[in-house]
């Protein structure tokens, strides 16, 4: 067991932070805090897969009951029915405190691409541990070679899956944010977890009831929906991108330089590691003043849409007159954002 444990830490470990990073490198305009991102990510890998062991025991016990503990059909059912709904369940319920704490305090969960990358990043602890938990059980009793291809088809050909699962589930929290009918905030996330809790079913039904066809049926078809996840990324992206346009442009010739919006709403910052590439050129470096002046700037853009939505109160006056004083500031020490 401690010969798989040492095997998967230090080959899982190395892919499921790649992917973290490639899913993080979309959160481009309005980046999330680091530190919350991490506590997303232990929430997936600690909370919610401590949660699911005892979920699914409980689930697989009550179906055992009705169906027959000897019944051939109970391991694929628990797995199609039992895993699905516990699991998205579990890794929902920190995305269901995200929500709540951005509603009352945070202010972190601002729209659908936040709440996608949050559930990705749930998804991924999850990942973590439990292809761990499989990996290392599988050296144990099968040998090392068996364990390294379990871990080459979990982890490498369908390490995806659980992000792209409770993404959906962040989507409908992040919807739920910016919709105005209260009625939305709680049935958008009710359907953002019922797509997670389907597409994980679809998932483990082809595999639990159709042998390697379904296997192979179950990569394509998840291969496509990953690259829909990453289309989805893409496309709430480019419409961070028009809030930030939106709300910036008014600003024009009084806060910032025409040159600096280009360079804020510019398409290059969807390439990687452009956007700091272009705040290091010129003006002496200076890129920890022109990065924080490009943040203030957009995160003005997103609370005058918090204002489009019908927010109001003072902390939110207080927080616009930061933004500007802070911007301001950044003008007449002459920080500007990229080169004209």
């Amino acid at each position: 067991m401690l010969l798989g444990l040492l095997v998967g830490l230090l080959l899982i470990t190395p892919l499921v932070v790649g992917y973290l990073i490639l899913i993080k490198t979309a959160d481009r305009f309005e980046p999330e805090p680091w530190w919350l991102i991490g506590l997303m990510f232990l929430w997936g890998a600690l909370g919610a897969t401590a949660l699911a062991m005892v979920g699914n025991l409980a689930g697989t016990a009550a179906f055992a009951l009705a169906l027959g503990a000897q019944n051939p059909l109970l391991p694929g059912a628990a797995a199609s029915v039992v895993a699905p709904l516990v699991e998205e369940t579990t890794k929902g319920l920190g995305l269901l405190l995200l929500f709540l704490a951005s509603v009352f305090w945070l202010r972190e969960l601002d729209g659908p691409l936040d709440g996608v990358i949050y559930g990705g990043m749930v998804g991924l602890g999850f990942t973590l541990t439990e292809d761990l938990l499989y990996v290392s059980s599988q050296v144990a009793g099968e040998g090392l070679a068996s364990g390294l291809l379990l871990l080459f088809l979990r982890t490498v050909l369908a390490g995806l899956g659980h992000a792209s699962f409770t993404a959906m589930t962040g989507l409908g929290f992040g919807l739920a944010v910016i919709a105005r009918a209260p009625p939305l905030k709680l049935l958008l996330p009710l359907l953002g977890w019922g797509a997670a809790v389907g597409l994980h079913g679809l998932h483990n039904l082809l595999v639990s009831f159709f042998g390697p066809f379904g296997f192979l049926l179950k990569l394509v078809g998840f291969w496509c929906f990953d690259a829909l996840f990453f289309v989805l990324l893409l496309m709430l992206v480019l419409h961070d991108r028009r809030i930030v346009w939106r709300g910036l442009r008014g600003e024009v010739g009084r806060l910032l330089h025409p040159f600096e919006l280009d360079n804020t709403t510019s398409l290059k910052m969807l390439l990687p590691f452009w956007n700091d590439f272009s705040l290091s050129r010129g003006q002496g470096g200076r890129f920890a003043e022109r990065r924080a002046k490009q943040l203030a700037l957009v995160e003005l853009a997103f609370l005058k849409q918090r204002r489009g939505r019908g927010e109001s109160g003072p902390a939110l006056d207080r927080l616009e007159t930061r933004l500007r004083e802070r911007i301001a500031a950044a003008n007449r020490q002459g920080v500007f954002v990229g080169a004209a």
